[in-house]
């Protein structure tokens, strides 16, 4: 093999070319590096907002004919959010067309779908005056179960038949109870086991409790604390006059004791008179204190929802006020609104809040907006949101846009608020 001769001068060029390539493949390879893992983690923050996206974006919007799908106010679509969607026109769609709008990052990446339905605009009286309940139970809730001594001993029938705290019971033996003397009178003939039925977690059961004698008064008991009723007060959202119903609370009656929504058998609205204010305070959630006016009945319940109770209403309890359009829940926005709510003997006044943040949702059915009271007015008389307020509408620019519901316990000068879509959609 014939030898390669190099001449020294040029092996000295390819040497210090050697030299010069050695940090540049170094600079190279670095910069693929962290292209690479640069690529991972926009992936990474590309896959993770897709999931934030759809997880904030509800699955139905309504929009009034002619109308296209806006926002007033989104936080997800705020201070330049990246996300679109695919406009089809619904001018000319007829009442109750639905098509399917598709939401997109970056007007490229898919997020998910949304359904946009065409509804007529919904017209109410906005409420603000005060309202007595008296709600009744179907069947009996347990709201604890306890011990009876016995002669031989302290005996629980009620946890040895499996009836649990929230227990709805329906009937005895097949016959209905409805109050709590009635099951007491069925369980105190009972000498040998009774079959009862009830509702759990929606679901119908049956169990066979077996009563036992009392030693303190001789009469036998199934060691069953249960509630049959409850009273209170709150606010009315709004009255819709075209079918005199109305909506309130912007959430459901709940038992004390155990959480539970009441399971409503029938209920009476009652004018009530209100005795007092305990102001709101940091820790301890002030109050509207009042009392029922009379035994007169000006309504009915027969709905206690999660969204509020509904029921019918007579005219002559209102203070009558004209119609104002309710805004779907996409055509909200933050910024200034008002509160209606009836504080002292004056009747309804409106007090000044912000409404702070906006969340669409649809896993939030109450606490859909932060709102803030603003008003000097209404702090200085409750320092804020207090029990009692809740169902107050919260309008902005003359239009219905929810409902107070709860008071933040650290800072009663904040709260939530419901749509106006929710609680109409549970009504309808």
């Amino acid at each position: 093999i014939s030898a390669i001769l190099i001449p020294s001068s040029f092996r000295t060029k390819i040497e210090c070319g050697g030299m010069f390539m050695k940090p540049f493949l170094g600079t190279l390879r670095g910069a693929i590096r962290k292209a690479a893992v640069s690529a991972a983690i926009l992936s990474f923050l590309l896959f993770t907002a897709v999931g934030w996206y759809a997880d904030r974006i509800p699955q139905q919007f309504y929009v009034t004919p002619g109308e296209e799908l806006r926002f007033s106010s989104m936080e997800v679509l705020q201070s330049g959010a990246p996300i679109s969607y695919d406009q089809t026109s619904l001018a000319g769609k007829s009442i109750g067309s639905t098509q399917t709008v598709t939401v997109r990052l970056f007007g490229v990446i898919p997020v998910t779908q949304t359904h946009v339905s065409v509804s007529d605009r919904k017209y109410v009286c906005a409420g603000g005056m005060l309202f007595g309940i008296k709600l009744f139970t179907e069947g009996v809730m347990v709201i604890d179960t306890g011990s009876v001594e016995t002669e031989n001993g302290t005996i629980s029938p009620a946890e040895e038949a499996g009836i649990q705290k929230g227990d709805i019971i329906l009937s005895v033996n097949g016959q209905s109870v409805s109050s709590n003397e009635a099951l007491a009178a069925i369980l105190a003939q009972s000498t040998t086991p009774v079959s009862i039925s009830f509702r759990r977690d929606e679901k119908l059961c049956r169990t066979f409790l077996t009563p036992v004698k009392s030693q303190l008064d001789g009469r036998y008991k199934g060691g069953l604390w249960v509630r049959d009723s409850t009273a209170g007060l709150g606010t009315i959202t709004y009255y819709d006059a075209q079918n005199g119903t109305f909506g309130g609370l912007g959430h459901g009656i709940s038992d004390s004791d155990t959480g539970q929504l009441m399971p409503l058998s029938n209920g009476q609205i009652c004018r009530v008179r209100l005795n007092g204010i305990v102001k709101g305070q940091a820790g301890a959630p002030g109050e509207l204190s009042g009392s029922f006016a009379s035994d007169e009945v000006y309504g009915s319940l027969y709905q206690n929802t999660e969204t509020g109770v509904f029921g019918e209403l007579n005219e002559e309890f209102l203070t009558v006020q004209d119609s104002v359009p309710v805004l779907n829940k996409q055509e909200v926005k933050t910024g200034d609104a008002i509160i209606r709510c009836t504080l002292d003997d004056g009747g309804i006044k409106e007090y000044e809040i912000q409404i702070e943040k906006i969340d669409l949702n649809e896993k939030a059915l109450t606490k859909n907006m932060v709102i803030s009271v603003t008003d000097p007015e209404l702090l200085d008389k409750t320092g804020g949101i207090v029990q009692g307020m809740s169902g107050s509408p919260i309008l902005q620019d003359g239009k219905l846009v929810g409902a107070v519901t709860h008071v933040f316990v650290d800072n009663p000068t904040k709260g939530y608020g419901i749509f106006a879509e929710n609680m109409l959609k549970t009504a309808a």
